[in-house]
């Protein structure tokens, strides 16, 4: 494994499945996908192209501020986190089921 492909399988936490991702795959060719917090656009384009074997044509990101959470007299925050939504070219599909 070269290491852009390496850098791409840590680029790509996952795919995101819900309703509202799902209608945006079929109807707009947009998948969303979880991504590290120090991951550039650029860097999430690549990963999926090399991934997917598709071409990119936007790359619009997301980062998702940790909400506060209380647990008996403790304050914590969950996590942040990072959402990457991909557009892709007009032929190019991804299937995911």
């Amino acid at each position: 494994m070269s290491e852009v492909e390496a850098k791409a399988v840590q680029v790509l936490k996952g795919i995101r499945l819900t309703e509202k991702t799902a209608f945006l795959a079929e109807a707009k060719n947009v998948y969303a996908f979880d991504v590290p917090l120090t991951a550039t656009k650029p860097e999430i384009k690549a990963a999926v192209e090399l991934a997917f074997g598709v071409r990119v044509v936007r790359v619009n990101t997301q980062t998702r501020v940790g909400q506060p959470r209380r647990f008996k007299m403790q304050y914590s925050y969950t996590r942040d986190k990072k959402q990457a939504l991909v557009k892709l070219h007009e032929e190019d599909r991804i299937s995911l089921y």
